[in-house]
């Protein structure tokens, strides 16, 4: 399983500039997923994303799929006044409608509210730079849902710093393993 660099180019990543600040990972990552109607919309605790605002949306399949994963960006149209998806919002998450061209229904994807440097691919991990941290994405299965982390550091010594699980609704073949549930440290 080699590296695949350079993703994103043709999604008009490569243009912007890089960006060093810090990302907050508790408000800036959140899920953008279609709702039972079919409409798509991001789920996202940081309250004051604006009109314009370009976003980053990853997909990561799980261990056995056949599929690479993803990365796409989409732009914040506006701040929706409910929730759109009632069974997987959080506490203190806000909903946003985004522009993001024609996507897969069936795909959750994480969003970052930061552009993306040097996107690399192993596997069915993706990894990339936001702001000045370097994240590496996973998803895997349990019974009903599906589990979304984002890990910083490099194998073995690698910690996980945001997970968030998201109800499918019906029963799926468990991927997860113990360390897709390991705590995350203050």
């Amino acid at each position: 399983m080699g590296a695949v660099s350079a993703l994103g180019l043709s999604q008009g990543f490569a243009a912007q500039p890089a960006r060093l600040a810090a990302i907050d990972i508790s408000r800036d990552l959140g899920l953008f997923a279609a709702n039972s109607e079919g409409n798509f919309c991001l789920l996202i605790k940081h309250g004051e994303l604006k009109p314009g605002r370009e976003i980053a949306l990853i997909w990561v399949p799980v261990e056995g799929e056949p599929d690479k994963p993803e990365i796409r960006r989409g732009k914040i149209i506006a701040k929706l006044p409910a929730p759109c998806d009632a069974t997987n919002v959080q506490a203190d998450e806000f909903a946003y409608r985004v522009e993001a061209g024609k996507l897969y229904s069936e795909r959750i994807y994480i969003a970052i509210a930061a552009p993306p440097n040097n996107v690399r691919i192993t596997g069915v991990e993706l990894s990339a730079r936001f702001g000045n941290r370097e994240l590496t994405f996973r998803s895997c299965t349990s019974t009903e849902g599906l589990h979304f982390s984002a890990w910083s550091g490099i194998r073995p010594k690698e910690e996980p710093v945001w997970q968030r699980y998201f109800y499918l609704g019906y029963d799926v073949e468990p991927t997860c393993v113990e360390r897709d549930f390991k705590e995350i440290k203050p």
